[in-house]
């Protein structure tokens, strides 16, 4: 968990379905949150469906924009939260290995290494997706 005032950033592939996600949900839960992508382009809005399905939690995805890692402006205590343990990895290599990093999944009811990357996915399995990305950010916040 986060202590007390620190900065969460939610890391995923492109930073338009699950990370956005997680950083809205996690700052309507009263934590400092941001979210960036791995690979990914700078200035895209979120994904339609992410922001659909952010409406029904009452999240405001309309102001996102993608950020990528390496123009990320990262502060030494942030709390690194991964989708995808290749993403530990990506990180690391792009960014650093002196963050604290955790994998998202693993705070999920039935622990998962690996949120699945719902963008090619049909609607059904991308509300799954980004409710495994909810429960995982409830539980992170102390919120079980």
């Amino acid at each position: 968990m986060p202590k007390p005032g620190q900065r969460v950033v939610f890391i995923c592939s492109g930073n338009i379905c699950r990370s956005p996600l997680a950083e809205y949900y996690a700052r309507s839960l009263g934590l400092k949150a941001d979210s960036c992508g791995l690979d990914c382009g700078v200035g895209f809005p979120a994904d339609p469906r992410a922001f659909e399905f952010g409406k029904t939690l009452g999240l405001d995805l309309s102001v996102h924009e993608t950020k990528r890692v390496d123009q990320f402006d990262f502060l030494p205590d942030d709390l690194i939260v991964v989708m995808e343990p290749k993403h530990l990895k990506k990180f690391q290599q792009q960014v650093s290995n002196q963050h604290k990093i955790i994998l998202a999944g693993l705070f999920c009811p039935d622990p998962l290494p690996y949120l699945h990357d719902p963008y090619n996915c049909n609607l059904h399995f991308f509300h799954h997706c980004e409710e495994c990305v909810i429960s995982s950010v409830r539980r992170l916040c102390g919120r079980q």
